[in-house]
């Protein structure tokens, strides 16, 4: 390579760089925000109208529960189901009895049936960690952009059909979340007619592709780190001088690719990762929590002396 030429690629590499971190930090801030309102869910489980709501001693049939009604019926048919779970990620991925019950299955899982547990402080420090994988750029991310600038012939349009395979990555796995959320009530239904106390799922890993629920998160980071190279791309070739006319001959399709990128983002942050984060959290073992634990139960003490 040219002396020029490396210049070049270390421009690239920090627009890179910029454009990813960039990136992290908004799913970050927009899925706290997205997360402001399970915090009201999450208070109103030590009401009175909750507990009653949810005495144990009361028995019902398990097809009148909410959360068993939200996802059966055409939810539970057979081809119907992937469609209806592909649009709920868009509409009400998360509801009120979707949060309450996956926060009551972890909670029989892991602790007490009585406990205090604020599971919406368990799942932000969660996705802190998350986020500390999400934010880093790993060996095979790294073999993606090379592959992808390798794949870039003049004529194919290799950038501009391989903008679509992030898009394509994330509403794969917006569809399987919402997916494990319905085969979790039909489990609750196949299980028994009648349920004492609210609908309990029980968290598994079966649930997820080949039982490796760390595979959704892998996809998630390469969905953002594909979709910051597109943008990274896009700026560098823009302010380049020379690549400009190389790179964007059909000004509509570059205009299409930048909207595309925004849209992705947005999608990733305000739903996908809220709902992953709900849902993975739910199954993760034990030992996986045991500093939150420690933590919560030593507030307990301090409060209670």
């Amino acid at each position: 390579m040219s002396t020029g030429s490396l210049h070049q690629l270390h421009i690239f590499i920090f627009v890179l760089a910029v454009f990813h971190v960039t990136y992290s930090v908004i799913i970050m801030a927009l899925s706290r925000l997205k997360m402001r309102t399970w915090k009201k869910w999450e208070t109103e489980t030590a009401s009175l109208e909750y507990q009653f709501a949810n005495d144990p001693a009361r028995f019902r049939f398990t097809h009148q529960t909410s959360f068993v009604k939200r996802h059966l019926g055409l939810s539970s048919t057979p081809g119907i189901r992937w469609v209806v779970a592909f649009f709920r990620q868009f509409f009400r991925s998360v509801t009120k009895v979707d949060y309450l019950t996956l926060r009551a299955g972890f909670i029989n899982a892991h602790l007490s049936h009585n406990s205090k547990f604020d599971f919406h402080k368990y799942i932000k420090r969660s996705m802190e960690d998350d986020f500390k994988v999400v934010v880093g750029i790993s060996l095979p991310l790294w073999c993606v952009a090379i592959l992808t600038l390798f794949l870039d012939i003049d004529g194919i349009g290799t950038l501009t059909w391989i903008s679509f395979i992030p898009l394509v990555i994330l509403l794969c796995v917006g569809t399987k979340l919402e997916m494990i959320i319905m085969e979790m009530a039909l489990e609750i239904q196949d299980r028994a007619s009648v349920i004492k106390g609210a609908p309990v799922v029980e968290p598994s890993n079966k649930f997820f592709w080949f039982h490796r629920p760390d595979w959704v998160l892998f996809f998630i980071h390469l969905t953002l780190f594909q979709n910051a190279f597109q943008m990274a791309h896009f700026v560098w070739t823009v302010a380049t001088p020379g690549l400009k006319k190389c790179f964007h001959m059909h000004i509509g399709l570059s205009i299409m690719k930048v909207v595309l990128g925004l849209a992705l983002q947005f999608l990733c942050s305000y739903i996908t990762f809220p709902l992953y984060a709900l849902v993975t959290q739910v199954i993760k073992p034990l030992m996986k929590m045991s500093e939150q634990l420690l933590w919560e139960r030593r507030n307990s003490t301090l409060n209670h002396v």
